[in-house]
């Protein structure tokens, strides 16, 4: 007599791994998308402190136009017109200041490439987001399959904009 598996067992065991990696890849996604955003936030306390050196040197920022050199490790904007004060990584685009916004209190902006999620550093340190299809213009999608300002902890503001 053969030792081995029946058939029925084989689809059992198959139905339930099945099963695990549907309840599973939500949860891996989102993960993923925190650890994605975790670069935008260390990118942008960075850009925002190195804006705020900017203007004590140089007096004010006015929406995405500075005359300051700005040098980070992977974000480099150099003075002159708003396209050059865009810097670009794998998942998202930088600007310096408010961006097409007024605010004052708005010195650094994201925008995911992935989604149309923006996020905005403030002068008070704090961050907050958009989810406002600003990431449009750089190529993010309309489609988000879960609440990304609320898987970051951070809150809705309509002064955060990308463009």
């Amino acid at each position: 007599m053969k030792k081995g598996f029946t058939l029925i067992e084989l689809l059992v065991v198959v139905l339930i791994i099945g099963i695990l990696s549907a309840v599973a890849l939500p949860q891996y996604t989102k993960a993923v998308t925190k650890a994605r955003f975790s670069e935008a936030f260390t990118n942008l306390k960075a850009l925002a402190d190195a804006v705020k050196i900017c203007e004590l040197e140089n007096g004010k920022i006015t929406g995405a136009y500075h005359t300051c050199q700005i040098s980070m490790d992977n974000l480099t904007f150099y003075p002159g017109e708003a396209d050059y004060n865009v810097s670009h990584t794998k998942h998202f685009a930088y600007i310096p200041g408010p961006g097409t916004n007024s605010h004052d209190i708005i010195k650094a902006v994201a925008a995911n490439k992935e989604y149309a999620v923006c996020l905005c550093a403030h002068e008070d340190g704090h961050f907050s987001g958009a989810t406002n299809g600003c990431g449009d213009c750089f190529g993010g999608k309309e489609d988000i399959p879960f609440d990304i300002l609320k898987l970051l902890n951070v809150e809705e503001d309509e002064n955060c904009c990308c463009c």
